[in-house]
């Protein structure tokens, strides 16, 4: 729940410039602790007064205050299986600086690939040539779920080498910085929801397909993050009687719409420069059936959560536009009617939507909080 600081701060993010009178009445209090709430920010440097407007059209223009999105920054890491992307933001998430580097994970250790990541972000830092006192803080994005205090992961399998390993304390000793760790995909959804083809819509699914098949479910209504949380459709069980799966299981969908299965039903052994999904749907032997069982996932996914958006990423967003065109015909018929007015688009935060995410998620965790 944020204090009140930190509505103000999101309703300047979400809206723009608003006058005092207009914060006010959003957030509920009155004039006096407005001003009181408002001088806050001021002295922080978060906030600035802009030019004067007046938000009924009658009397004497009010004062407008608005976010200083240079007045602090964030650093969003994204752990993947292999690759480590960073990019360092500022409050409207604009990149400033990025790098990436990749990594064996069979053959390196927890410890060099914390030390490679603190690294990347100290030269991407000193690079930006910012005072070390302007970034608050550290969001990291990793596959699998992660502890409630946002300090480990707890379960992935295609990062086992990350598992349990205290990876928030220990980049907070080697940048002292404040570091939070969220799973990736609904990392990426609430940086979607508040910075991109989510805005305005109250819950959105992000697919996410790359190694394998995830999704991050936000509720973002009037600013307010209401409940964040990994939605693991890659293992929904669609054939009992199916190919065993990474997790232990048998049938996930995972186990024909992921980017091994998909390379293996190609017979093919790395991503061809078309694209994932794109060569697929190039052989329809292959697309057929591997849609089908996606679209059986989809739609019993939509059926529990009941989002107003999805949003596909990873390999899912650079599809063919057909595939969209083929969802948002699908999917409908297979929801009851009050679930059949959710859209399918793109998710618009690539190719950085996993680091971008996590600086989404250092923001509402060291400055929109408030």
């Amino acid at each position: 729940m944020r204090k009140n600081g930190g509505q103000l701060l999101a309703l300047l993010r979400d809206n723009g410039a608003m006058s005092r009178a207009d914060l006010a009445r959003a957030i509920g209090v009155s004039a006096p602790a407005l001003t009181k709430i408002a001088s806050s920010q001021l002295e922080r440097g978060l906030i600035a007064e802009a030019d004067s407007s007046s938000s009924s059209g009658l009397g004497r223009p009010g004062t407008l205050i608005n976010l200083r999105p240079s007045s602090c920054y964030v650093v969003g890491a994204n752990v993947g299986a292999g690759r480590v992307g960073v990019v360092l933001a500022d409050m409207m998430l604009n990149v400033v600086a990025r790098k990436s580097f990749t990594f064996d994970f069979d053959a390196v250790g927890v410890d060099e690939i914390i030390a490679k990541t603190a690294k990347a972000i100290n030269a991407l830092i000193d690079k930006s040539g910012l005072p070390r006192q302007a970034i608050k803080g550290m969001g990291v994005g990793v596959p699998g779920k992660v502890d409630r205090a946002g300090r480990s992961n707890v379960s992935s399998k295609f990062t086992q080498w990350l598992h349990d390993i205290p990876f928030a304390d220990q980049l907070e000793q080697l940048l002292d910085l404040p570091v939070v760790l969220e799973h990736n995909a609904t990392a990426m959804a609430l940086a979607e929801a508040f910075y991109g083809a989510g805005r305005g819509y109250g819950t959105v699914l992000h697919l996410y397909l790359r190694a394998g098949l995830g999704a991050g479910l936000v509720h973002a209504r009037h600013g307010e993050l209401v409940h964040p949380g990994p939605v693991e459709i890659g293992h929904i069980v669609i054939d009992p009687d199916g190919q065993p799966c990474q997790c232990g299981g048998r049938g996930c969908v995972e186990t024909v719409f992921s980017e091994a299965a998909l390379l293996r039903a190609m017979s093919l052994s790395q991503v061809p420069s078309t694209g994932l999904i794109a060569a697929a749907m190039d052989s329809p032997d292959v697309w057929e059936p591997a849609y089908a069982r996606f679209l059986e996932a989809l739609s019993t996914t939509v059926t529990l959560l009941g989002p107003d958006l999805i949003l596909l990423g990873g390999h899912l967003g650079e599809a063919p536009a057909a595939l969209l065109d083929a969802l948002n015909a699908d999917l409908p018929k297979r929801l009851m009617p009050q679930f059949r007015g959710v859209r399918v688009a793109r998710a618009t935060l690539q190719p950085d939507a996993g680091a971008l995410g996590a600086a989404c998620v250092g923001l509402e965790k060291f400055v929109f909080e408030g």
